[in-house]
């Protein structure tokens, strides 16, 4: 027997995309092509920093929170579009995204970034078994005659699924969003046109409810 276990998100943004600023733009892939994708852009204030890897490797990052801004969305990416995602990775963990909080400073920038859809399917079986739950797992042990009347019955699998979508739905309620500027005097970009990191974090607490990399969208 396998049970499944379904996690889909789909948060609504506190400053919405406005899908008129949708367009197709390059992205750069983690193989080196560049791919046409819809990206999603808008100018709003929002919380950006950037840090460096002990090495010296620069990146940035950005908080696009969510509707009732208890869950944020985090993109970190490297600053130079020439330095790879896989020289940065090693040295983000749970630690230093949390001291991002209190290196971003909110700004007006103009957010460019791709609309993507990431999924994930994980097996719990073996960290339940480190638990101590192992006899639902055991031929021999396993014991569910009080849902369900046939015998011999264990689990083999306990799968987790999770969906994350990104787009341009936001709240009716939400902030009024600028449409982009493209002049010389407009405030600073964060194009999130190669491979990134994203984290979705639940700000009270700090846990994060997902996290993951985007190689192309």
């Amino acid at each position: 027997m396998v049970l499944v276990n379904a996690l889909y998100f789909k948060g609504l943004w506190k400053s919405r995309f406005r899908p008129e600023n949708t367009k197709k733009r390059p992205f750069v892939a983690a193989d080196g092509k560049s791919y046409q994708v819809p990206m999603l852009a808008q100018l709003s204030l929002f919380r950006s920093g950037s840090a460096s890897t002990p090495n010296g490797l620069w990146y940035n990052f950005i908080e696009l929170p969510y509707h009732g801004e208890s869950i944020s969305m985090l993109i970190a990416l490297p600053s130079e579009s020439s330095t790879p995602l896989s020289a940065i990775i090693p040295h983000i963990s749970t630690k230093t995204v949390d001291s991002w909080t209190s290196m971003m400073v909110p700004k007006r920038v103009q957010v460019v970034l791709p609309k993507f859809t990431a999924t994930a399917q994980t097996d719990l079986k073996e960290p339940l078994k480190v638990l101590g739950i192992t006899e639902m797992f055991d031929p021999s042990k396993a014991n569910f005659a009080k849902i369900i009347r046939s015998e011999n019955l264990h689990i083999s699998h306990i799968l987790q699924k999770a969906k994350i979508e990104v787009s341009e739905d936001g709240t009716k309620a939400s902030a009024v969003t600028t449409a982009i500027l493209i002049a010389r005097s407009s405030p600073p970009w964060f194009i999130v046109d190669r491979p990134f990191l994203f984290f979705i974090r639940h700000n009270p607490t700090g846990a994060f409810l997902f996290m993951g990399q985007i190689n192309k969208p």
